[in-house]
């Protein structure tokens, strides 16, 4: 299984920073469930061929209130896993590290293989972007 790491820190608060974060991702889960949101998955096509509709399922498979979110993705036998963590730092400042792992099939691996001399950039971009979104939806709710 293939790994990457990256983490990126915040100025907000770990739970004013967590409650946004997973607002923002509640609205790619049309079923988000508050009371166990483990048992929170969704299915969607990202791709058709023909007739042949590849499907993608996501499921929460970790979630611990201001500490811990991951997703399971799976296309076919294709397994994507992001984990994101949260870390207090001090009362005004948080940290988010987010780790990805792939469980792929040979054809997969080789791709991955030529992917995972980007990949980094593209986790810390990704946080990046993760980090603006936390803080324009913090200024527009104050």
């Amino acid at each position: 299984m293939t790994s990457y790491k990256s983490n990126i820190e915040i100025d907000y608060p770990i739970e004013k920073a967590f409650k946004i974060f997973i607002d923002i991702n509640k609205r790619e889960l049309p079923r988000f469930n508050k009371k166990n949101p483990t048992e929170t998955s969704y299915s969607r096509v990202i791709k058709q061929v023909g007739k042949t509709k590849i499907e993608m399922v996501t499921k929460i498979t970790a979630f611990e209130k201001n500490k811990v979110y991951e997703v399971t993705s799976t296309v076919d036998k294709d397994t994507y896993i992001s984990r994101y963590e949260f870390k207090k730092i001090n009362d005004n400042k948080t940290e988010i590290t987010l780790i990805e792992r792939q469980d792929t099939s040979l054809i997969s691996k080789i791709y991955i293989t030529f992917k995972s001399f980007t990949a980094k950039k593209k986790l810390k971009t990704k946080l990046e972007k993760i980090k603006s979104g936390i803080e324009e939806e913090a200024s527009r709710r104050k």
